[in-house]
């Protein structure tokens, strides 16, 4: 069948639609006469190729369309072989023709569409990322098909290495054979190298403290090779050995001990003497070991924690003690710690690592800190503006009614050349960090100036108050380096200045890398120290001259110091800008007053021992401030903060501040139970994590084991490799299971934190690990070449020219043409056809014409149906109907002359205007007859014309047939 409908039954609605149309019709003849008719067929035409456009109708046709398209694997075993597909690719256009339309789709883990289907294509550039680190030929495969059109023979050029790491193309092969697709595969020929892997690191998932346990660490080859493999946990090295690697599969063991609880992350990497990638020879893993809680005790200078560490021991706690200059750098290493308690810590003296790390331990870990007072502690600890003011549940600075002195600061930096040098952040940019750090720290009536110097002195900022921070910041960020080093006129300068300056105290901070005058100094520095001002020394790196600074701040009644890791520059500045307002430091007795019943403070609520001083700061309004001092000033606070808990006394822990607190079991108790109150809920025994990757998705899902019929809302806060963390909400999947899925976008080991709420509280808790390792691309121990099933499946074969790309021998398919778009169109033109001879003055007399003419055409050919055929000759016929016209015509000539001699005889006294006149009739009467005998004979003649051409036809067929036949007699 030539048509086809979608929709047959739609046709029913042809014969009710005209019967509607004629029937309601019938009153167009008294509005439209001789309009009606047409303006009937014109609606009976639309509504019919309405009807026949929804019915779908659609024409047969054959298809000479062919489509191809080239999948092309982009990952990354194939990066090195991007020039040659591209070549081949361009190659093989040459040899399209008119009926061929081309497209690329790329694949790697995911699938992209390079270039839609296109009759004209001449250069290939590939400009999509559909990701590197997997082959999905799947994928590929799968995207090609869904562009073929239906109306087209289809191809698809298979252009990969077959190392298929994701999904399965088995299924796509298939499919392929069905729908009846030329598939043809270009293999990449891969030539295999001297390569060594990692492959897998065995470690038990749980262990118990103290436990003694193997890691099995798993390394493939192809080539026998000497190597060195180093196991590292977390930044320690557990053991290292020169190795022998055989070809095929190796087995190394290294023993170590479970001391601590908590996550430890071990890493293995492998140097091999011949290999082809190095992205292979590293592994990572995790282990999580339960135990007792583990307690990180971070010393600062005043030695706090003795005392503390004294107490915890008998608590059965795992205690590791520490100065703060060996405080963890990675987030995965404070994991390890269930609690960290800082005494007296200044962050000039700790890394940037922690300081980073401890606001997502905490938050998004669910971490404790403890941090308690001391001179170098909270303001004068450089805590200000920081994350760990962040994590704290007090400010750093103070927002108290009471008379705070105002403090006049003068800053004399070091310009000269060598505090500029090559490094991304130099001593001079730090420096003005420094700077601006100072002027954030100082209070509404406080004065500041800044000189710089080199060989000369120069005014950065003149003393001014800090009611424009902005200018200052910007003045001072002008600063370049450059020239020698003079310190006595910057000095100068600065004491002149400031000698005058209304400020009930007066600071200068002296910061430099050099030498520069040994002498001189006696006089300047008498009229300083007579005049109130104490001045403040940093000596940046080596090559500064330390004997001087230390003595110019002994004179000078301030602190010196020495810094070789510059990045501290701006909490020293920070922390002098505080100590010299002398306002932080609270030495005095008195007896804290409790401002809101915890559980902390359960020992003392038989009576609060005195202090004999601490550290100023302010309350933050969400925080539980608990115990206060006479000025109503923190001593002890608390808050949730994330995940985790902070606690702030600032008071101290040596015995300087609180000898009645470290003497007495209500005290020694109280000192516990801070401790205690910050330690994290275990993982809930009813809540199970599993994960699984998809390609660069990992999949997390958790389940609740005992109530499957609540409803709870789950997170999860995952934290990554580099620190940075990402909040995820968990969904319902069935009843008591919720999952979620994350990118994974590096190497190493993510810790995912998951908690369980109910009515905004946390009711379940529980902590995973995944590990994350190099792509599958470079696992050479389990790739699988697939193109040869591939082929089989889908009855595919293997190409290696490019003209072989177009060669086809597709059966004659056939397709059907929607014409439904057309009939609208027409029915639409009809339409408004329709409303023109409806509305405008039309003149339809050729219509009309036309239309009687169709209809006489009509009646004769009715006519002639109907008569049987004659056998007689139709010339004879003519003729003989012709001489009856004549005879006719004749014999009514002579009837009227007869009758005109009588009525000339008869009727001689008529006028002549009537004898003229009938004259004439007659005339006209005769005329007419005539034309009619002339029109007879007309037609004879060309009847008879026609049967003379029929004649001549037949006997030139006959005597064309008389020639054959003789020829075929002489053969």
């Amino acid at each position: 069948m030539n048509i086809s409908f979608n929709n047959p039954w739609i046709l029913l609605l042809i014969p009710l639609s005209l019967f509607i149309i004629f029937y309601f019709g019938r009153g167009l003849n008294r509005i439209l006469k001789n309009k009606s008719k047409l303006i009937l067929l014109l609606r009976s035409i639309i509504v019919i190729l309405l009807i026949l456009a929804l019915s779908g109708l659609s024409l047969k046709t054959s298809i000479d369309r062919v489509a191809t398209i080239f999948a092309v694997d982009l990952s990354e075993s194939t990066r090195n072989d991007v020039d040659e597909i591209r070549t081949f690719i361009e190659s093989s256009l040459e040899y399209m023709d008119d009926r061929d339309e081309v497209g690329i789709v790329t694949f790697g883990e995911n699938g992209e569409v390079e270039i839609p289907l296109s009759k004209e294509l001449n250069r290939v550039d590939f400009q999509t990322n559909p990701g590197e680190g997997f082959t999905n030929i799947q994928k590929g495969l799968s995207i090609s098909q869904a562009l073929l059109p239906e109306n087209a023979n289809k191809r698809v050029i298979l252009m990969t290495d077959g190392e298929e790491n994701l999904g399965n193309s088995m299924e796509e092969g298939s499919i392929l054979q069905h729908k009846n697709i030329d598939f043809k595969i270009y293999a990449i020929n891969k030539t295999e190298s001297a390569e060594v892997q990692i492959q897998d690191i065995e470690v038990p998932k749980i262990l118990h403290e103290n436990q003694s346990f193997d890691v099995l660490v798993k390394i493939y080859s192809n080539i026998k090779t000497n190597a060195k493999v180093t196991l590292y946990s977390d930044r320690t090295i557990v053991g290292e050995s020169e190795v022998i690697v055989e070809e095929g599969m190796n087995r190394f063991i290294f023993k170590d001990q479970a001391n601590k609880s908590g996550f430890k992350s071990y890493r293995a990497v492998i140097t091999p003497e011949r290999d082809s990638f190095t992205e292979n020879n590293d592994y990572s893993t995790y282990t999580e070991i339960k135990g007792k809680p583990s307690i990180l005790l971070v010393d600062g200078e005043s030695n706090g924690a003795r005392e503390i560490e004294k107490l915890f021991n008998s608590s059965g706690l795992n205690i590791s003690h520490i100065k703060d200059r060996e405080l963890p750098r990675t987030l995965s290493e404070l994991t390890k710690y269930s609690a960290i308690v800082m005494s007296d810590v200044s962050l000039e003296n700790v890394n940037n690592g922690f300081i980073n790390s401890i606001k997502g331990y905490v938050r998004d870990y669910g971490g404790g800190l403890v941090v308690t007072g001391g001179e170098n502690s909270f303001a004068l600890g450089g805590y200000y503006k920081t994350p760990l003011e962040e994590v704290l549940p007090v400010d750093m600075e103070m927002k108290i009614n009471g008379e705070v002195p105002s403090l006049g600061l003068m800053l004399v930096i070091d310009k000269s050349g060598s505090m500029g040098g090559s490094e991304s952040l130099s001593k001079i940019e730090l420096a003005k960090e420094a700077a601006i750090k100072a002027v954030d720290s100082l209070k509404v009536k406080d004065q500041i100036g800044v000189v710089a110097f080199d060989g000369a002195a120069q005014w950065v900022v003149d003393v001014t108050g800090i009611q424009d921070k902005d200018a200052i910041k910007n003045s001072i960020g002008t600063i370049r380096a450059g020239g020698g080093t003079s310190i006595i006129p910057a000095l100068d300068e600065a004491y002149l200045a400031l000698k005058d300056v209304e400020t009930k105290l007066k600071h200068i901070i002296l910061l430099t890398d050099g030498h520069a005058e040994s002498a001189g100094y006696d006089q300047l520095l008498e009229n300083i120290r007579e005049d109130g001002i104490t001045i403040s020394t940093v000596a940046v790196g080596d090559g500064a001259d330390q004997y001087l600074l230390e003595n110019i701040a002994e004179i000078g009644k301030g602190r010196y110091y020495f810094v070789n890791d510059y990045t501290s520059i701006p909490q020293i500045f920070t922390k002098e800008t505080f100590l010299a307002s002398k306002s932080y430091i609270n030495n005095r007795t008195f007896t804290p007053t409790a401002r809101y019943i915890h559980e902390m403070i359960n020992p003392l609520l038989n009576g609060i021992p005195n202090l004999d001083g601490y550290i100023s700061t302010s309350r933050k309004d969400r925080a539980e401030t608990i115990l206060t001092s006479d000025k109503d000033e923190p001593i002890l606070a608390a808050w949730q903060y994330g995940l985790g808990r902070s606690v702030a006394w600032t008071s101290d822990t040596n015995g300087k501040w609180t000898s009645q607190y470290l003497t007495t079991d209500e005290g020694i108790e109280f000192m516990k139970n801070m401790l205690e109150w910050t330690l994290p809920r275990t993982s809930s025994d009813n809540l199970i994590v599993e994960s699984n990757k998809i390609g660069s998705i990992q999949e997390v899902i958790v389940t609740n084991t005992n109530e499957f019929d609540e409803d709870f809302i789950t997170k999860a806060t995952i934290i990554s490799p580099d620190n940075t963390k990402k909040e995820v909400e968990l969904l319902p999947d069935k009843p008591g299971e919720y999952k979620m899925q994350f990118p994974l976008d590096e190497k190493g080991v993510y810790i995912v934190k998951v908690n369980q709420y109910k009515d905004g509280d946390i009711v379940n808790t529980a902590n995973h690990g995944i590990s994350v390792n190099y792509s599958k691309e470079y696992d050479f121990s389990s790739s699988v070449n697939r193109l040869n099933s591939l082929a089989n499946r889908g009855n595919g074969t293997f190409i290696s020219n490019p003209e072989d790309v177009f060669n086809d021998n597709f059966d004659d398919i056939y397709g059907f043409k929607n014409l439904s778009r057309i009939l609208m169109i027409i029915a639409l033109l009809l339409f408004i056809i329709d409303i023109a001879i409806r509305r405008l003055n039309l003149n339809l007399s050729i219509v009309n014409k036309i239309s009687n003419k169709f209809s006489i055409i009509l009646k004769r050919l009715k006519r002639n149906n109907k008569q049987p055929r004659k056998s007689v000759d139709r010339e004879e016929s003519i003729n003989k109907l012709s001489s009856k016209v004549k005879e006719k015509a004749s014999m009514k000539m002579r009837s009227n002359d007869s009758l005109e001699k009588k009525s000339y005889s008869g009727d001689q006294s008529k006028d002549d205007s009537k004898d003229f006149s009938t004259h004439n009739h007659r005339a006209n009467k005769n005329i007419k007859e005539k034309n009619s005998t002339d029109k007879v004979n007309e037609v004879s003649k060309k009847n008879s014309r026609t049967q003379e051409q029929k004649n001549n036809k037949d006997s030139n067929l006959n005597t064309s047939r008389l020639l054959k036949a003789k020829d075929k007699k002489k053969k």
